[in-house]
């Protein structure tokens, strides 16, 4: 005869070929939260074990309905019983039957009962994986680098408007391409003949001779107070760039080596957690932050994404187009690597970083040309140049017949 073990929140029960209740182990209420914890780790109850043991010599067969490993179940007396098929014919009949089966087996005494339970259950999870989530570090990662990116946002628009507001004043000093630096002598000097006199122009080559207008004590006021708060994002950014290097050294010292702290950091916070971009493959890294690229790709038959945020990393940018793609997918591949070794082992592995330089290496040597147009069999020519010729030709046809 057949047994078939189906499990709920309530524990573990048994039923046969005809659905007939054969045996049950139920948790206890007051530690229901706890053996659902246990059970979503993917660990063996006890309770689950012991019902095994006693039901796996009755029966013939002994059918399963589990999302744990096979090896989980392997020393168990009489194992060699057992099946494996998820969901079960049982499993079924429970979720189809649940407040009759619970009440059969004194779990619940009626389908408000159940209800109750559920909901309590429900909030005890919840409030648990939230506690569990803050605890994580890299939580406070992720917050900290999207907030150096809002800063970047906010303060490239408040940059552009000082040097504007400014230039009015002093249009020769628009010649200073650092935006920290240009904050700073407004920040601390304001007019223009104090800038003059600091004696900082002749290190930024400007000359002293301006056709600016003159400025009111209230407008100089203003302004430098607008400089100032400038000057203290841009110090807020200054402290929170440091921090997530610190901190990426933590949480993924491999990762934060091969890539960068600020682009392994940004990696991170778009996937949510570095448990969930250890559990990516390196085909999903590559695109990660090309979504709508890739849906359109999806949609229209447009040109696939060969990279997303890692375009940032500095030897994608600066390649060669027809090496983009191909540095894309080593890198993908090295950071799925690095970031692994970071979430399960910790330890640190010098050798990943020195590996991609070579890899890189290899291919700029490897693709030193683009690559030659695709030739087709017959015409000795590329697709494009063939349907373009086809259509002028019939073009050419079309207007001799109308003559």
């Amino acid at each position: 005869m057949k047994y078939y073990l189906t499990n709920c929140f309530a524990g573990f029960i048994i039923f046969d070929e005809d659905f007939a209740l054969i045996d049950y182990e139920l948790f206890q209420k007051e530690n229901l939260q706890d053996r659902m914890n246990e059970m979503n780790k993917g660990d063996l109850t006890r309770e689950e074990e012991n019902i095994l043991k006693r039901n796996a010599k009755k029966c013939d067969s002994l059918i399963i309905e589990t999302n744990l490993a096979i090896s989980k179940y392997k020393n168990i007396k009489g194992a060699s019983k057992f099946e494996f098929k998820t969901s079960n014919d049982a499993g079924n009949y429970l979720r189809s039957n649940m407040v009759s089966v619970l009440e059969e087996v004194g779990f619940i005494e009626s389908e408000n009962e159940l209800r109750e339970i559920l909901h309590n259950l429900s909030l005890e999870i919840v409030n648990y994986k939230l506690k569990e989530a803050s605890k994580a570090e890299d939580m406070y990662l992720i917050q900290a680098i999207n907030t150096i990116d809002e800063i970047d946002e906010a303060t490239g628009k408040l940059i552009e408007r000082i040097r504007e507001w400014h230039m009015i004043h002093f249009p020769e000093l628009i010649k200073i391409r650092s935006n920290e630096k240009y904050v700073e002598l407004i920040a601390e000097y304001g007019d223009r003949n104090a800038i003059i006199e600091s004696g900082l122009l002749e290190e930024l080559k400007i000359k002293e001779g301006s056709i600016g207008a003159d400025i009111g004590g209230e407008d100089l006021e203003i302004l430098q107070n607008f400089a100032n708060s400038l000057k203290s994002l841009q110090d807020t950014k200054n402290s929170l760039t440091d921090y997530v290097e610190g901190k990426m050294n933590e949480v993924a010292p491999n990762l934060s080596d091969l890539i960068g702290p600020s682009l392994g950091a940004k990696l991170i916070a778009h996937i949510g957690s570095i448990q969930k971009l250890s559990m990516l493959p390196s085909s999903t890294i590559q695109i990660m932050g090309a979504e709508k690229a890739l849906f359109r790709h999806k949609k229209t038959g447009e040109r696939p994404p060969k990279h997303g945020i890692i375009y940032q990393y500095p030897e994608i940018r600066g390649a060669k187009w027809w090496l983009k793609g191909k540095i894309a997918r080593v890198l993908a591949g090295k950071i799925a690597i690095a970031v692994r070794k970071d979430f399960y082992s910790g330890d640190f592995d010098p050798n990943l970083k020195e590996q991609l330089q070579e890899r890189l290496e290899e291919l700029k040597k490897k693709y030193p040309f683009p690559p030659r147009p695709s030739r087709s069999k017959k015409g000795g020519k590329n697709d494009k140049s063939v349907k373009k010729k086809k259509k002028r030709d019939k073009y050419k046809k079309n207007i001799k017949d109308y003559y």
